[in-house]
């Protein structure tokens, strides 16, 4: 087993390991006009080319396949070891928070040939959208347009916290209060809330920090919510169309979006009032052709679209395993979108306080850390947000790569985390034999 340090790796990872006895829902999106082009991988055509039998990696996921409801992969480089798809766009478990379904259809709607998951279907990364924050953030750095050490005060003067720097933002050591955890009547929620209007409820609100900066490591979204408001106003784009410009696209993450594109989040809704929480309904983009998961709860409801979905930056990125296996060899194996040094500084401990006193938690930028005394140092984020839970984890010494990305919010399968990596260590073992 991992040591206790890893623990919540395994709890994120054995939170994706899900039921996948659910189902789907409305596939009037999955057609478009609009050719999606697609940038293929290195996909293993006969798994004898690696030099050794991974039945035992099959059988396995296959075994978890049973429960996990969404998509896995798993890759060396950019060369695909396996990649899986179990269960369901969405699970028509209950009709609770669907429009217009009866009880009697939900067999019908989850049986349906076009509901089912796909491979290339697209998750709502959650948090493990910070990683590409934090990466425009360094890239700003890297062109001298900021630097770690410039303050709020500099970059977003109207907030109350003008001591607080990008490098704490970045590590989860501000002290700003967590925005989840604000009143929903103090913002205007008859739409979507965006990063603009929590910039204006910090300015007017003037909460006290938690701590004093620097001094303790406290994961809040509120950080990278504000680090996205940086990246808007240092570079002069939306924060969508900077890191597609600088991200997305030269990785050749085509099919990697925003909730911002995906969903009318300017539409005002009618029955909304304000202090108004979840929408069950939204508008989809109908020039994405790709097949998009809705989240699920524990007990297999629809998770309604939270109004703080508009806001970017702490997630909000909706995307595919292959995608994910894209941005990793392009970002932290080919060094095509950031310096070395930048990347290298992401994913090593960043969160040191001013004390000199290590946090339990190791966080670089974006990224949480792991040195396991079995495999070695792991960097890896979870993303638990709106009825999704996702892992996305690298080993450097070996550029492994695993990617998690579930639709239903369900703790089951515990401790399989660790049988993974050991099976994938005995065929690396086997395979250098």
């Amino acid at each position: 087993m991992l040591k206790k340090g890893v623990f919540l790796l395994i709890c994120l990872f054995n939170l994706c390991c899900l039921r996948a006895d659910q189902s789907v829902g409305d596939t009037s999106f999955l057609t478009s006009s609009k050719p999606v082009v697609y940038k293929p991988l290195e996909t293993l055509t006969e798994m004898a080319s690696l030099g050794f039998d991974i039945d035992s990696l099959v059988r396995y996921a296959d075994a978890m396949g049973a429960r996990l409801n969404g998509t896995l992969i798993i890759a060396r480089h950019d060369t695909i070891i396996l990649e899986r798809s179990y269960g369901f766009l969405q699970l028509y478990k209950k009709n609770t928070n669907y429009r217009n379904v009866q009880e009697s259809q939900l067999d019908e709607l989850r049986l349906h040939p076009d509901n089912k998951m796909w491979k290339t279907a697209l998750f709502d990364l959650a948090s493990i959208s910070k990683q590409f924050t934090a990466a425009a953030i360094l890239k700003l750095c890297d062109e001298g347009l900021i630097s770690l050490q410039d303050t709020l005060g500099k970059l977003v003067p109207e907030l109350p916290y003008r001591k607080v720097t990008v490098r704490q933002l970045l590590t989860h050591t501000t002290g700003i209060p967590e925005y989840f955890n604000f009143k929903y009547d103090i913002f205007d929620t008859s739409t979507f809330v965006d990063n603009e209007q929590l910039i204006q409820v910090l300015k007017r609100q003037r909460y006290p920090l938690d701590f004093p900066s620097g001094t303790r490591f406290e994961y809040r979204n509120t950080n990278y919510a504000i680090l996205a408001t940086i990246v808007e106003r240092v570079s002069g784009q939306s924060f969508e169309a900077y890191v597609h410009d600088n991200f997305f696209g030269p990785a050749g993450m085509n099919d990697t979006f925003f909730f911002t594109e995906l969903i009318d989040t300017n539409r005002r809704w009618p029955a909304a009032k304000k202090g108004d929480i979840y929408t069950p309904y939204a508008w989809i983009n109908p020039e994405i052709t790709l097949p998009i998961t809705r989240g699920h709860k524990k007990d297999g409801s629809l998770a309604l679209y939270d109004r703080f979905n508009g806001i970017l930056g702490d997630k909000g990125i909706y995307s595919n395993v292959e995608d994910m296996i894209r941005w990793t060899n392009a970002y932290f194996i080919r060094y095509d979108l950031l310096p070395e040094e930048w990347v290298a500084r992401a994913s090593t401990r960043q969160n040191t306080l001013k004390n000199g006193i290590l946090p339990k938690q190791s966080y670089g930028y974006g990224l949480r850390l792991e040195e396991s005394p079995t495999h070695g140092l792991l960097v890896y984020h979870g993303g638990l947000w709106d009825g999704y839970q996702n892992l996305w984890l690298y080993r450097p010494k070996d550029n492994l790569q695993i990617v998690f990305l579930s639709n239903y919010y369900n703790g089951a399968h515990a401790g399989k985390s660790d049988e993974v990596l050991n099976i994938i260590d005995n065929l690396i073992s086997h395979d250098h034999q």
